[in-house]
């Protein structure tokens, strides 16, 4: 039986070596939120669609081992712009990787993650067999 881990995220290449087109399900916005009361006015909003990132590159795509931390993080990654998808149940995000804190094990975290997707066999997604 095919399982996908991560349904409806697509990760892609695109001409610029630091920028990626990814594609995840529309999260909350900060104002919504507040609304419904899952967050404080006062309190700090972390955008959900860089933690699907990191998390579907470093576990998703790279296998990363749990126990090591990924070496690129929240503050190395911004969106740099977004569209919807169909219906909007999916947004499209250009994410770009941030070269303010760039060191070693990042470099070889992205020319590892940018080997990979560049095989042909790469759709998007990965596709595991459980």
């Amino acid at each position: 039986m095919y399982l996908q881990r991560f349904p409806g995220l697509y990760l892609q290449n695109t001409a610029h070596s630091l920028c990626f087109s990814f594609v995840t399900y529309t999260p909350q916005s900060k104002e919504q939120m507040i609304a419904c009361g899952d967050l404080m006015e006062h309190e700090e909003y972390f955008n959900p669609v860089i933690f699907d990132f990191l998390l579907f590159v470093s576990e998703g795509i790279l296998g990363w081992p749990i126990a090591d931390l990924f070496p690129i993080g929240y503050d190395d990654v911004s969106i740099v712009a977004a569209r919807q998808r169909g219906s909007g149940v999916q947004h499209e995000y250009l994410i770009r990787i941030k070269q303010d804190h760039w060191n070693e094990s990042m470099d070889s975290a992205l020319t590892c993650l940018r080997t990979l997707m560049s095989d042909q066999s790469w759709r998007g997604r990965p596709i595991d067999n459980l």
